[in-house]
């Protein structure tokens, strides 16, 4: 070569990166040790005459592919590029990760006018989109309209550098000519049945007029041309839905057309905001979790996690007409809309207008423009199946009814908002969704009258608080029946805190309360309200006292007036949700409650009157402020145990070496004792509520040593076939995700102290079955504190307690907010007991069917139809009155044992107080000393209503969350959108002490 010597050699790196390699096998085997050999690497020669040459050999998954490190450079340059051919770019950091990385975005428009012009405009839509609306149809209104590409899973690689690969195309401003299908031709419809017969694919009446089938077709009559994946997704590449069609093949079914991708003509009507790496923690070491171990892809709603908070801002800013975020791996090339259920805050019907045509535009240019990855399927269209028996059913759904996900969350903005699935980890899976990109940019621009409109209809309804009955038959039975379940997911005879209805799915406000007096969790509710704010929701206060009802409401009290624009994404987080009961086992990918008010711990009503609080509200922009509430004076501070910020507190003080008592009779059972002198050392760090008096009441001492070991079920390297360790240094193991939150929700949100030393640690507390569980076992048989939860940690407790104990775990995916008794009285239960908190959340329906016999029933569901959830009609009946939680001190072994989670992905806040309860008593260092009177060290007892009256608590006063209630009737259990008197539907049956927890299971989280 050149005339020289060379060897010119090919490298192929299929085995590792390629077709079973990065995408299919288990991330603990290639993915999580995938930069163990991603890098630069010399290549020697040695030559016969004893000299050598040497070139670097730059070994990656495949040529596109970025580090974390890569893109952060790359960002910068790309701006700079941009700039200099004469169009803006703008790198921003939108967010810091948990590990603390900078989080960035970069926009690429026409001019830096056209961000300014559309954030004037976005305020107008807001505020008044009728008017927006009006100058859109009279052809006034200059607009251009904000597209969003990201990605969240950092190990499903190519979806990161799809969009870098994107970003790339627009910077270079270059013309890119592509092929779009088009349409099918006789032979590609005849092709088409065929293939839809074989598999028995019926589209439903509700979407056969919007689609038309470019995409699915595999060729052969169904039987595929795709790569053989050699694992369960295939029958050898049979059937395989992301089949890989000759250029023959595609002419023979489709027609086609040519056409042109210029940036400079396309920023003229759109700009972008582009997230390559929204995870960059997870991308920095090729994982799927963030630095604390969450998957970010189930906490768009909850918001616990810094990588969420910061996404869900960069959303609401901006309003994005149109969002894709990629994924990987699927066996089908898999691109949303969803099939049923869909979350009933969702505009459904603006939604699908465009969304089905969107969605095939995106597989018209992505399969069109690649070498292997030819078809796809759109689960709103393909996923509904013909039966044995002739019906059709929705065999395997899709759904969007979790606003969990990114995509789902970002339409309670009113956005159009995707998920696509690529099926394998290559160069041309990155160039599939590459070109999909540029197809539904050049859709958004065609459409974009329609789909503004539809944005602005979503805002108006919003603003006029509307309950489109043109939504009602998307909400469809697993038969497919047209609005057959409307009346479940849209009610309109919900009744709110008195009990009147306004016939309207949405309420009027919901109302939260902020005076000590009416608020049991001050910390929460400030903590909604910011979430509130955060999330583009408008806010009120009560500029004087107001009546509705039987209730007065204090000047100052949060009012969310439900007349607004973001109306969807104020509901989404604050209402009870429903019962899904009619669906088959596993029909929904994610649980769907949300419910902050419930799983957060704070009183809020839900009001029905229309302009209840007219001319009475003011606007606020960040929540008010509050401090600790103490009540009464002296030496003694009883500080009411109602919120995790009090168990935050608590284990400040423990921390300082303070005494601090769990209080173990009384009206003050399960509250905290402490030195009125001690309580200063945290009173204005924490929002508390004390009650101070002198004298000293029955308590236990709490431990100042306690350590706590979270067992994770998978350790942090993995081992090779020789039994050595291998992979990445502090690596969270994807499997480890329900340990991930024990640790954070222990941690981070509860205060207490972990260690990983084992032979230091004073109690085990999990969800998982733990990776070293012999040397486990031994310990907590040999007296070291347990408390278990989860069918995880049963599975661990059956195998030390062996026949004497019996759990029965679902594998349905089912949850439900239930009412529960505690049948017996214990230190566990006090505080919720004493409060009249008989509400309990449950993941997955596991329950104790055998325990051993010097075991205490502490929580037992009662036999009422859960609050809300998913959870089949069959299995409710089964689920009714099981037992929830055990309590087992018996010679050596001390156990608590709690069929569900308590830590559901940390935000099952209000049912954390079971968890601390059973760590505190556990390991109790004997009894409270008394605390002493300055002055008169032998004070005696005060008489009870003097007592009485120095210690008024507020749980006694907190009637809008417990309240003395009458059994309602089965038609009058609380729905959807309200948090009304029916809600503790069991109270009635309390002083027969016959009620029980509905506790959580979750199920090991596989899905992509």
């Amino acid at each position: 070569m050149g005339g020289r010597s060379a060897i010119v050699l090919d490298f192929g790196n299929n085995l590792l990166f390629g077709v079973n390699g990065i995408d299919v096998r288990a991330r603990a085997l290639v993915r999580s040790a995938m930069y163990d050999y991603v890098g630069a690497y010399q290549l020697v020669c040695d030559l016969g005459n004893g000299s050598s040459v040497a070139t670097t050999v730059d070994l990656r998954p495949y040529d596109e592919f970025h580090t974390q490190e890569e893109i952060d450079a790359a960002l910068p340059k790309l701006e700079a590029q941009a700039r200099e051919n004469g169009i803006y770019a703008k790198v921003v950091t939108f967010g810091k990760s948990a590990e603390g990385r900078d989080m960035r975005a970069i926009f690429v428009a026409e001019s830096e006018d056209d961000l300014k012009t559309y954030q004037e405009l976005k305020k107008r839509m807001e505020a008044d989109p009728a008017a927006v609306m009006a100058e859109l149809h009279a052809g006034t209104l200059k607009y251009k309209v904000p597209v969003f590409y990201s990605n969240v899973h950092a190990d499903e690689v190519v979806a990161v550098d799809a969009v870098m690969q994107f970003l790339k195309d627009l910077v270079d401003c270059q013309p890119i000519e592509y092929t779009r299908l088009t349409g099918l031709t006789d032979e590609g419809r005849a092709e088409l049945k065929t293939e839809m017969d074989a598999d028995g694919t019926v589209w439903s009446d509700l979407v056969k007029d919007k689609v038309t089938g470019v995409g699915y077709i595999r060729g052969n009559g169904g039987a595929g041309n795709g790569v053989s994946l050699g694992d369960s997704r295939s029958n050898s590449g049979l059937n395989d839905a992301s089949s890989n069609l000759s250029d023959e093949d595609m002419a023979k079914y489709y027609t086609m057309a040519t056409q042109t991708f210029d940036p400079k003509e396309i920023l003229k009507h759109v700009f972008f905001i582009l997230v390559p790496s929204e995870n960059v923690d997870a991308r920095a070491v090729n994982v799927r979790t963030n630095g604390n171990g969450f998957d970010l892809n189930r906490d768009n709603t909850y918001q616990t996690q810094p990588e969420t908070q910061a996404m869900s801002g960069l959303i609401t800013q901006w309003d994005p007409i149109s969002l894709h975020e990629v994924h990987g791996y699927y066996q089908q090339f898999q691109i949303e809309p969803c099939s049923p259920t869909h979350d009933p805050n969702n505009e459904y019907d603006l939604f699908i207008d465009t969304a089905l045509e969107q969605g095939e535009y995106f597989a018209s240019t992505a399969v069109a423009n690649t070498k292997t990855i030819n078809s796809a399927q759109i689960p709103m269209r393909d996923y509904l199946k013909r039966q044995k028996d002739g019906s059709v059913e929705w065999d395997y759904p899709f759904d969007d009814m979790s606003t969990s996900y990114t995509p789902q969350y970002a339409m309670m903005h009113g956005t159009n908002a995707f998920t696509v699935e690529v099926p394998v980890g290559t160069s041309d899976a990155v160039h599939a969704l590459e070109h999909g990109f540029i197809g539904n940019a050049q859709f958004v621009i065609n459409n974009m009258y329609r789909m503004f409109n539809n944005l602005l209809e979503r805002y108006l309804r919003g603003v006029k608080n509307v309950d489109s009955d043109n939504i009602r038959p998307y909400y469809v039975s697993q038969k497919d029946e047209k609005g057959a379940e409307a009346d479940t997911f849209r009610p309109r005879d919900s009744k709110d805190s008195f009990g009147k209805t306004n016939e309207n799915f949405f309420p009027e406000y919901y109302v939260i309360p902020m005076d000590a007096e009416a608020q049991e969790d001050r910390a929460a509710a400030i903590e909604t309200v910011n979430f509130l704010l955060h999330n583009g929701v408008k806010v009120s206060r009560l500029t004087r006292d107001v009546t509705v009802g039987s209730r007065t409401y204090k000047a100052g009290t949060i009012v969310v007036d439900m007349h607004q624009a973001k109306r969807n994404m104020a509901n989404c987080a604050l209402y009870p949700n429903l019962v899904i009961d009619d669906w088959s086992p596993w029909s929904l990918y994610s649980e769907p409650v949300t419910n902050f008010s419930a799983f957060r711990g704070y009183d809020m009503d839900t009001i029905r009157t229309k302009g209840a609080f007219a001319g009475s509200l003011q606007e606020i922009t960040q929540a008010p402020g509050a401090k600790t509430a103490i009540h009464g004076s002296g030496p003694v501070s009883i500080v009411r145990n109602d919120s995790i910020e009090t168990v935050r507190a608590i284990n400040d003080l423990l921390r300082q070496g303070v005494n601090v008592g769990l209080i173990t009779s009384g009206e003050h059972e399960g509250d905290y004792v402490v030195s009125s002198a001690d309580l200063k050392k945290v009173s204005e760090k924490y929002i508390l509520y004390v009650t101070q008096g002198k004298v000293t009441p029955k308590a236990q001492l709490l431990s100042k040593n306690i350590k706590v070991y979270v067992p994770k079920a998978y350790s942090e390297f993995i081992k090779d076939a020789d039994g050595n360790p291998h992979g990445l240094s502090g690596y969270y193991n994807r499997l480890n995700t329900n340990g991930n939150w024990d640790t954070f929700a222990l941690w981070r949100q509860m205060g207490f102290t972990l260690t990983d030393d084992l032979d230091e640690a004073t109690i085990v507390v999990g969800s998982q079955y733990p990776d070293n569980a012999d040397e486990l076992s031994q310990k907590i048989l040999a007296g070291l504190p347990y408390v278990g939860y989860t069918s995880d940690a049963s599975y661990f407790a059956k195998d030390m307690l062996g026949d004497d104990f019996e759990f029965q775990h679902s594998t349905g995916g089912y949850d439900a907010l239930d009412t529960v008794v505690f049948p017996n009285a214990d230190i566990v239960t006090a505080t919720y007991r004493v409060e009249g908190d008989y509400i309990m959340y449950g993941y997955g329906g596991s329950y104790f069917v055998k325990i051993p016999k010097n075991a205490k029933v502490l929580i037992r569901t009662t036999n009422d139809r859960p609050i809300e959830g998913f959870m089949n009609k069959e299995f409710i009946e089964k689920y009714k009155g099981q037992i929830q939680a055990i309590k087992l001190v018996d010679g050596n072994t001390k156990m608590v044992l709690f069929a569900n989670t308590l830590t559901n992905k940390a935000h099952q806040q209000d049912d954390y107080r079971y968890l601390t309860a059973s760590i505190y008593s556990l390991q109790f260092a004997g009894d409270f000393p008394e605390i002493p009177v300055t002055g008169d060290p032998t004070v005696k007892p005060q008489p009870k209503s003097e007592a009485a009256a120095q210690m008024a608590v507020v749980r006694t006063v907190a009637q809008p969350k417990h309240a003395a209630w009458t059994k309602p009737a089965a038609s009058e259990l609380p729905r959807t959108g309200d948090a009304s008197p029916a809600v503790p539907a069991a109270m009635a049956v309390l002083a027969g002490g016959l009620i029980a927890a509905g506790a959580l299971t979750r199920r090991r989280d596989h899905e992509e």
